[in-house]
């Protein structure tokens, strides 16, 4: 009897741990794959747009019309000042042009370090209204931040995409237009365009250049391109009158957006 008794409990002892031991794994496997994956690590790019601090002269090329299959470009020289925001929130920088009459604008970068992101607010002192634009949001890949947002023009909707190159490097050819407003060739430490789609991101045109160049002494000049200096001197008889003609044609241009 006692032999039974210890054989019978020998033999439930054995199949419990059989039990287990079949059945453990599976546990273990069950609990990696109800542990839920880390986050991803975002990178910190809080210090993408620290390039932008000093003083600039910023030589444009805009678009003379926008989404009108205008092949007609403006060239000009503006002056820019960048700094940062207190408590790493971001940075600010302050735009002169005199293409408009005493024309200030200002652009507010922000930094989202949860999510990696920066958002571009610009308002002006001219065509704003007092209201900030919606944002363009994005980030840098490298050397290139590419930023988009949605807006309207002309009471069109409209998808706006900025894109940035940092120290370019040479990596381009300069235009005619870089040649001329860049003459003695300076240090280009970046680039910015701006471009708009009426198809949601099917089709872009670019509608503006413009570059960063250091100096600590700009000064904004309007500058009326080739075309119309030859269309102004054909119509006007003194060089004082084609001056003035520009420059009053200049300012009455649409400014758009800028960051």
């Amino acid at each position: 009897m006692r032999f039974k008794i210890f054989t019978t409990v020998a033999l439930v002892t054995m199949f419990a741990l059989t039990t287990i031991a079949f059945r453990a794994p599976r546990s273990v496997a069950q609990s990696n794959h109800l542990r839920p994956a880390p986050p991803a690590r975002v990178s910190d790019g809080s210090h993408d747009f620290d390039f932008i601090y000093g003083r600039w002269r910023m030589p444009n090329h805009r678009l003379n019309k926008r989404l009108a299959g205008s092949h007609e470009w403006r060239d000009f020289v503006t002056c820019d000042e960048g700094s940062p925001l207190p408590g790493g929130i971001g940075d600010i920088d302050y735009w002169k042009a005199s293409y408009w009459k005493d024309f200030v604008g200002v652009t507010v970068r922000t930094y989202d370090g949860k999510s990696g992101l920066w958002r571009i607010y610009w308002v002006d002192n001219t065509f704003s209204d007092g209201v900030i634009q919606p944002p363009v949001i994005g980030k840098f890949d490298g050397n290139v931040g590419t930023f988009e947002g949605h807006d309207t023009f002309n009471g069109v909707p409209i998808v706006v995409r900025y894109t940035w190159t940092v120290n370019p490097k040479g990596s381009q050819v300069a235009e005619k237009w870089e040649q001329a407003l860049n003459p003695k060739g300076l240090e280009v430490v970046a680039k910015w365009e701006q471009a708009f789609s009426a198809d949601d991101g099917k089709t872009w045109e670019t509608n503006w250049y413009n570059e960063f160049i250091r100096d600590n002494n700009c000064t904004p000049q309007a500058i009326a391109s080739s075309d119309d200096l030859r269309r102004m001197k054909t119509a006007l008889s003194s060089v004082d009158e084609v001056h003035s003609f520009a420059i009053c044609q200049a300012q009455s241009r649409h400014v758009g957006m800028f960051g």
